[in-house]
C-alpha cells in the first residue's frame, strides 16, 4: 500500500513556514518585511527616570522636540522617529530622548562626532559619550528595529545618569 500525501498539508506547511519568516523578518527587521517595522509608530512612555514627559506646547516649541522629530523622519526616509523632553526647564534634571525606527550605526555616529575613545563609556547596554566642548553627554542603544539616543541637557551630568535612561527608554518604546 502506498502512502499519500494530502496536498493541503503541503500547502498549510507552506504557507505556515511563510508566516514565521514574514514575522520574523518584522519584528527584528531584516528582509523584506523590515520596512513594515519602521513605519510603525514609537510610543514614547509617560515617565522616564522618575521624571515627567514634557507635555507643554511653549516648552516643546522653546525646545523644538516636533522639528527635530519631522526633520530626524525626512532624512531616514520616513522612518518614525520620536523626540521628547523628560523633566522640566527648572529643574536641575532634564533629558532629550530620540527614537527613531530601524538601525542606526552607532559606533560610526560616535566617530563622526568627534568623540575621542576614552569619552566613550559601556553604561549597562548603552554606549554613551561624556559631555564635550560642543556636545552634550549622550547615550545610544540599538537593535536592527529600534535606536534611542537620550542626553543630558544639563551641565554636569555624567554617563552613570544617561545610560539607564537610554537602556529604560529602549525597554518602553520597543
Amino acid at each position: 500500500m502506498k502512502w499519500r500525501r494530502n496536498p493541503w498539508v503541503t500547502v498549510g506547511g507552506v504557507v505556515l513556514a511563510l508566516l514565521v519568516v514574514a514575522a520574523f523578518g518584522y519584528f527584528a527587521g531584516l528582509g523584506p518585511m523590515s520596512r513594515l517595522n519602521t513605519a510603525r509608530g514609537i510610543t514614547p512612555p509617560a515617565k522616564l527616570g522618575g521624571l515627567d514627559r514634557v507635555t507643554d506646547a511653549q516648552i516643546r516649541q522653546q525646545l523644538k522636540l516636533e522639528e527635530t522629530r519631522d526633520a530626524l523622519s525626512r532624512i531616514n526616509d520616513g522612518k518614525q522617529a520620536t523626540v521628547e523632553a523628560y523633566g522640566n526647564l527648572d529643574g536641575q534634571r532634564l533629558f532629550v530622548v530620540i527614537a527613531l525606527r530601524g538601525k542606526v550605526d552607532i559606533d560610526k555616529t560616535i566617530k563622526d562626532s568627534g568623540a575621542r575613545p576614552e569619552q566613550v563609556k559601556k553604561v549597562g547596554q548603552a554606549t554613551c559619550v561624556e559631555s564635550t566642548d560642543n556636545l552634550p553627554t549622550q547615550c545610544y542603544r540599538g537593535s536592527n528595529t529600534l535606536t534611542v539616543i537620550a542626553q543630558a541637557a544639563n551641565d554636569g551630568v555624567s554617563v552613570n545618569d544617561v545610560g539607564p535612561l537610554a537602556d529604560e527608554a529602549f525597554k518602553a518604546m520597543k
